[in-house]
């Protein structure tokens, strides 16, 4: 689903990902959810804090789905496995925030949909266009910026957990809230 400007009217859209690279996985979209940050950015409401939107558009940064290809040095996930996909597809994997498994605090990120490429994992096709995000039914993902969902997690649960729920989780774990905390 995409839209060709700022009036945000979604239609089905025909779209090509980049070919699967040999860390890469591609995967089959089942769920994606819809956030109040995907609707923004559509509509290019933040332009003038952030990059504006390039049309058409494909927001979606909780992407639930099954693993259907891998490339061929991928080692953390396997055809048939479901994954997650957050609110980024790349980041510089060099800096401090990178090295101590920060990487949402790297400065070089790249966003799932609506960002700007760093480099060959977060490669767009055509070149040089934004990156798309889960409104769609595949994605192409670096293994790294995957996540393994336990196969006991129904799929239609894990999208939002992608989001709104790593964004409640990193603080308390950074600061080692634990139960009774106050």
């Amino acid at each position: 689903m995409a839209c060709e400007d700022a009036r945000c009217d979604f239609k089905p859209m025909r779209m090509k990902r980049r070919p699967l690279g040999p860390q890469d996985i591609e995967i089959d979209m089942k769920y994606c959810g819809v956030c109040h940050s995907d609707l923004h950015i559509a509509a290019d409401h933040m332009a003038k804090v952030a990059t504006s939107t390039q049309y058409p558009c494909v927001p979606g940064h909780e992407l639930a789905g099954v693993c259907i290809a891998v490339g061929s040095e991928v080692t953390k996930i396997q055809v048939g496995d479901k994954v997650g996909v957050g609110c980024m597809v790349d980041a510089c994997l060099e800096c401090k925030a990178c090295n101590q498994n920060d990487e949402q605090k790297c400065k070089k990120q790249t966003a799932t949909y609506n960002g700007k490429a760093i480099g060959k994992r977060s490669a767009t096709y055509p070149e040089k266009r934004l990156t798309i995000g889960g409104y769609c039914t595949k994605m192409v993902v670096h293994e790294h910026f995957a996540i393994k969902i336990p196969e006991e997690m129904p799929l239609e649960y894990a999208g939002p957990i992608m989001c709104a729920g790593i964004t409640m989780y990193e603080p308390l774990k950074h600061h080692g809230v634990k139960a009774g905390t106050r």
